[in-house]
């Protein structure tokens, strides 16, 4: 009898944890507004240089994502339209190609929309995060495979769909993207790769709406953001990167790097003004030596340049872009550069970043590096 009551007692202590568990992951999927969504795209690869023309192939790449439709639960979602923010993975086999390999990559993203209904979106997908490719260039068994030098890439894509939601629970997509990876030229050589497709998805929505998505709440001023002052800020920051050109020559090179920038910020979302970038460059000694360059100072090899600079802010997050001229460097490979960064606001005054400067769509190298922001205040109080 004993016994008896022994396991009736813990058939029903199972029982309840099991009525109980999912009813707390219902309570929690009710409010997390989370969608998983497959992706088929179908495309082909992009030959900006002569050299990648052998790799000429359409074939298909898979993605399975998880999103979280935003509500405005901080400032920068309401500004941008209650944005979905999500995490992707995606797959290729590449056509196939002994060449190419397969790729795989992971990536945070933002689904930013343009137009937007009950039922109808048009939207615009931003998608940074890494790749890993089953092959890569090596001077002995692939030397054809020019176009990048190392396993571990950074994963950029880029894609504008319309959404249907033509049930409260499920919805589907068609698009187009185009996903690049490139190593930055932390190893070359980089030429990097760029796929262009069209695509096709459906979404299920794993709880049911929130009651928030309907109500859109508008939170109150936080740190990091526009407070509707009138102040410049000034910027100066150094950075690192490092440039491995063992495949061709063996060596690798560090760069050193030194920047600055005078911006005003003016809205929520956006500031713009002017930059300058120095950057000590240990390649270019190299070439310098390699192709009996003469000069007489070391300063004549460094890189002096100035542009215009614009930052779009998503809270502590940024998305920098800047174009530079070259106004000093002996052996600059071109007269103007691009610069693609993220910046993260440590404190109202630190700041974090990750740059990539390209010249003429190739990249120059890839610099990690910290900064300090000093705001001046003109009109109204600071934060």
């Amino acid at each position: 009898m004993a016994l008896f009551r022994f396991k009736l007692t813990v058939i029903l202590i199972v029982m309840l944890v099991l009525i109980k568990v999912p009813a707390i992951a219902q309570h929690k999927l009710w409010g997390s507004n989370l969608l998983l969504e497959g992706r088929v795209n179908y495309g082909f690869m992009i030959n900006h240089h002569l050299e990648m023309k052998i790799f000429n192939a359409h074939f298909p790449s898979y993605e399975i994502n998880l999103g979280k439709e935003t509500y405005g639960r901080q400032r920068w979602q309401t500004m941008y339209g209650y944005p979905i923010m999500g995490v992707s993975y995606w797959y290729s086999n590449m056509g196939n190609s002994k060449l190419l390999g397969s790729a795989n990559a992971v990536f945070p993203y933002v689904n930013y929309p343009i137009i937007r209904n009950k039922k109808h979106e048009l939207n615009f997908r931003v998608g940074i995060g890494l790749a890993y490719l089953t092959e890569r260039f090596d001077r002995l068994d692939n030397y054809k495979y020019i176009a990048i030098g190392s396993h571990l890439n950074a994963a950029i894509n880029l894609m504008t769909e319309y959404r249907w939601r033509f049930n409260p629970r499920m919805n589907a997509a068609v698009g187009v993207a185009l996903m690049h990876f490139s190593n930055g030229s932390t190893k070359t050589p980089n030429y990097g790769m760029n796929t262009s497709s069209v695509n096709l998805a459906f979404a299920y929505r794993l709880s049911k709406e929130n009651g928030y998505l309907n109500k859109k709440i508008m939170p109150l001023l936080y740190s990091f953001e526009f407070p509707e002052t009138k102040s410049i800020d000034f910027s100066f920051g150094t950075a690192v990167a490092v440039k491995d050109m063992g495949s061709e020559y063996n060596q690798s090179f560090m760069v050193y790097s030194f920047s600055g920038s005078v911006m005003k910020q003016f809205s929520f979302k956006s500031s713009a003004g002017i930059g300058f970038d120095l950057s000590y460059d240990e390649s270019d000694f190299f070439f310098a030596r390699l192709n009996n360059v003469a000069y007489k100072y070391k300063s004549e090899l460094l890189r002096f340049g100035v542009g215009p600079v614009y930052q779009l802010s998503m809270s502590r997050l940024s998305y920098n872009f800047g174009v530079g001229f070259y106004l000093r460097g002996k052996l600059a490979p071109t007269n103007s550069y691009f610069k693609l960064g993220l910046q993260y606001q440590v404190t109202p005054g630190l700041y974090a970043n990750l740059t990539l400067r390209t010249n003429i769509g190739r990249a120059d190298f890839l610099a990690i590096g910290l900064g300090y922001k000093i705001p001046w205040t003109y009109r109204g109080k600071a934060l």
